[in-house]
């Protein structure tokens, strides 16, 4: 037997996976000249000992080629159309929210399978976040500047931490893109693993909804913040355009200082205004639908151990339920990794306006329009900071249920893999961290309550306090005018 059938495996001999017929044809009237043949041979015989690393025996002996048999595993499987509550197919408005924000720039988000999501620095989409990310650090930039030639005002501390916020927000989402092919494989590979159990009913059609709810509300919230900047500057205007030259003067002090005023530049500026007040509460967004459809899973497995609750089962059944949840367990502490960067920002972000609008309610409002505004926006605040915390932390609740089934075990099948899937419940802590500054559970949520309601205690007794000192200088110019 000649060197070059030695390493050719039986079953891809003579086979050609890239010629045409006619081609196959060509290369053997070739072949015939025997310096042609002796060339080829000797090609052969070095992409053949170049490829043996990569084969190896299966059970029967027979040589398994990766390469080939990866090749062959990536085009069946981007054949695969996924269910339409899948999460990859369900979280496609999230990701179009995303894109319209310039955030995310991921492509295939609308193919039918994760195997077409790709992450390139060289696109459209990139571009359009690099351009985004220019003209906040360019605000950054002027704001700092401002600090170092005005000092440090409250006003100019409100635009870095949102114009600063929404920079350090870009980086981490392109960071985010990077990962999200890898972690929906990961989440993929897991709906497969669960296919008995089925999708989640009607999780595309929740997600969706949730998605328009967020945009109109947010849409309101940014109407409401112009609306109550117009009603403090209309008084100075002279209406027209006036209004709307003040306004962004007012808006963006630090910008136009160094900056010349013109109508196309403000323009601009408020687009990027408005993409980066929607970045805000595309995170909250982003978090909840993630965490919507995480916690979805631990529920079908919840519900598939609560219908044999008390029953008698073989060791098997809980050992593929314990798999089941490891599988979970894993992917959790997986999102945990990718979205606590996120979630530290977001509360982050959250709990500093929460502040800033209890600071802003002991200022005088001089028109039922302005207290209107003011409600809504701390309203939807507050809503929205509670929304992500009750998401978040349902998936710790869930975790947890598994405990009440597997304590009512029947003493008859109790065994090993339910000891070692009771141990596992009991032990592991299946929560989403801020970057392992804090666990967001619904312990959680109180300790912030009673945060931001220390702070307005503290924010009213300093009210009194400058009340009655006004009222004390009062009276002192009452009674001695002369001396004042």
């Amino acid at each position: 037997m000649s060197d070059e059938n030695t390493f050719q495996p039986v079953y891809l001999k003579d086979r050609n996976f890239i010629e045409s017929g006619s081609e196959r044809h060509m290369k053997k009237s070739l072949l015939t000249d025997p310096e042609v043949r002796s060339s080829y041979n000797a090609l052969s015989l070095k992409e053949n000992k170049r490829n043996i690393a990569l084969e190896i025996q299966d059970d029967l002996g027979m040589p398994v080629n990766y390469v080939r048999i990866k090749a062959l595993e990536d085009s069946i499987r981007k054949d695969i159309i996924s269910d339409k509550n899948s999460l990859h197919r369900a979280i496609t408005p999230v990701l179009i929210f995303a894109h319209i924000c310039a955030l995310f720039p991921v492509k295939g988000i609308r193919e039918q399978n994760t195997s077409y999501l790709v992450f390139n620095w060289f696109s459209w989409l990139m571009a359009y976040t690099v351009i985004l990310i220019g003209s906040s650090t360019l605000i950054v930039l002027l704001i700092i500047y401002n600090f170092y030639r005005n000092g440090l005002t409250y006003e100019n501390t409100g635009e870095l931490v949102f114009f600063g916020g929404t920079l350090i927000v870009y980086i981490v989402f392109i960071h985010l893109a990077r990962e999200w092919p890898k972690v929906m494989g990961k989440w993929e590979l897991m709906e497969r693993e669960m296919k008995q159990y089925g999708y989640p009913s009607k999780m595309a059609f929740r997600i969706k909804m949730l998605t328009y709810i967020i945009i109109l509300l947010s849409a309101i919230e940014y109407l409401a913040v112009v609306l109550t900047g117009v009603l403090k500057i209309i008084h100075c205007s002279s209406g027209g355009l006036d209004i709307f030259s003040i306004f962004m003067i007012t808006s963006f002090k630090a910008t136009f200082t160094y900056i010349n005023y013109s109508l196309v530049v403000a323009i601009i500026l408020k687009i990027f205004d408005c993409l980066y007040s929607f970045v805000w509460n595309f995170m909250d967004l982003f978090i909840i639908t993630l965490a919507c459809a995480l916690t979805n899973k631990f529920k079908q497995l919840n519900k598939k151990l609560a219908s044999v609750r008390g029953k008698v089962l073989p060791s098997m059944y809980w050992r593929k339920s314990r798999e089941t949840y490891n599988t979970l367990a894993s992917l959790t502490h997986d999102f945990d990794e990718f979205l606590s960067p996120v979630i530290l920002l977001s509360f982050g972000h959250n709990l500093y306006f929460i502040c800033i609008h209890l600071l802003n309610s002991l200022e005088p409002m001089h028109s039922s329009w302005e207290v209107v505004c003011f409600a809504y926006l701390f309203t939807y605040l507050i809503g929205r900071t509670c929304a992500v915390s009750l998401y978040v932390a349902s998936i710790y609740d869930q975790s947890k249920k598994p405990k009440a089934v597997l304590f009512s075990v029947p003493a008859e099948c109790y065994g090993v893999e339910v000891e070692r899937f009771l141990m596992q419940v009991s032990a592991d802590e299946l929560s989403i961290t801020g970057c392992n500054f804090f666990s967001v559970t619904r312990t959680f949520m109180l300790t912030v309550a009673g945060t931001i309601a220390t702070y307005e205690i503290v924010l009213l007794q300093f009210n009194n306090m400058n009340n009655e000192a006004l009222d004390k200088n009062n009276t002192v110019a009452n009674i001695c005018p002369k001396l004042l």
